[in-house]
């Protein structure tokens, strides 16, 4: 006699597994975005470039409490460094001197990354081969089109396991998108 399991228990046993990779999959993204971020925040006072991102910005992100607000606007601050890159266009003075160093982390946290997505798998039995084989290429990758890979892992991972809920890194982009929108709207 075979029993049916009940759904209540296959939910609990997923989010347990859920639960740790994404904190860790969080923890590791966001090391990347912390050391971008403090590099520039560094080198910007010695730039004297006016085609840089404004201070400002980091000013705002220091005030800000709360870790999905918080990493939302360092994810938006991350991606307008690296807006020239994502355009194909030349890099401005400040993305020149960060992106070594930025590449640096961000093949550290594919690296990192891997083990617990393979763990994940693994025990929620499941085979995301080609995902993963990215995601070891990416840990080696040498070329500017890492820092897409790394600006697009977010949603990347939302399509390969989307029980493994990231926080809204993009929610500061939606609200100005929104906002702008919203704007438009009332002129007309």
């Amino acid at each position: 006699c075979q029993t049916l399991a009940d759904p209540a228990q296959i939910r609990d046993r997923s989010a347990s597994l859920a639960t740790p990779t994404v904190q860790a999959v969080e923890r590791l993204f966001n090391q990347v975005l912390h050391a971008t971020i403090e590099d520039a925040r560094q080198r910007l006072p010695h730039l004297n470039a006016s085609d840089a991102i404004d201070r400002q910005y980091f000013e705002d992100l220091d005030s800000i409490a709360g870790n999905e607000d918080y990493y939302s606007t360092a994810y938006y601050i991350f991606a307008w460094i690296n807006s020239q890159l994502m355009a194909h266009q030349t890099p401005d003075k400040l993305l020149l001197e960060v992106l070594p160093g930025e590449k640096i982390a961000i093949r550290n946290f594919f690296g990192k990354v891997r083990p617990h997505l393979a763990k994940y798998l693994r025990l929620s039995r499941q085979d995301r081969l080609e995902f993963m084989s990215n995601i070891t290429r990416w840990a080696s990758e040498s070329e500017d089109s890492l820092v897409t890979y790394y600006i697009e892992f977010p949603r990347t991972l939302q399509q390969q396991l989307p029980e493994l809920q990231l926080m809204d890194y993009t929610k500061l982009a939606k609200a100005l998108l929104e906002g702008v929108a919203t704007g438009i709207w009332r002129t007309l």
